[in-house]
């Protein structure tokens, strides 16, 4: 029984990365076909930001997630009503959209609105972790990457939602 549960195991182990890997070839044919995002697009104009470092496909906004070494992994796409989706079979893990250059602090935030926000009221490096259960690979990846650096995780304060799952998760 345990061969067959250690077989099974890497099975899914050698699917889920077969997956992961086509999800990046087709994140990258993606990217590349992708426009620059006009401001003027729904999303950003209600959410009061610039499109930095975004791109569009169609009307939808696209969001690179990439790892610690810049490799994408994953691609988010914003609707102009703000609808959310993710490449299928692209990992999420500890994967994060990145804004500005590291200097003295980095920032680390739920979703890219937020994310773009901070990074232009502060002009710190930013890190978007696209959900609140991310957040913690992205802080301890990027704790990795950058030992001596001060970070601050942006909490989002989900009061409305029971347990308020941004401010946990921060």
């Amino acid at each position: 029984q345990r061969r067959q549960a250690d077989a099974a195991r890497a099975a899914r182990a050698a699917e889920l990365a077969a997956l992961q890997a086509a999800a990046r070839a087709k994140a990258e044919r993606l990217w590349r076909v992708a426009r620059p995002t006009p401001q003027d697009h729904p999303y950003l104009v209600r959410k009061g930001i610039r499109g930095v470092g975004l791109r569009r496909l169609g009307a939808r906004l696209v969001v690179p997630g990439r790892d610690l070494d810049g490799v994408l992994h994953t691609l988010q796409f914003i609707g102009p009503d703000g609808g959310k989706t993710f490449l299928t079979g692209g990992r999420t893990k500890g994967v994060y959209c990145p804004f500005g250059g590291v200097a003295d602090r980095l920032l680390i935030a739920e979703g890219v609105a937020t994310a773009i926000s901070l990074f232009m009221a502060t002009g710190s490096a930013t890190a978007a972790a696209f959900s609140a259960g991310n957040l913690r690979p992205v802080a301890e990846a990027l704790r990795r990457k950058f030992p001596a650096l001060q970070i601050v995780i942006c909490a989002d304060d989900d009061t409305l939602t029971p347990g308020n799952p941004g401010r946990a998760a921060a």
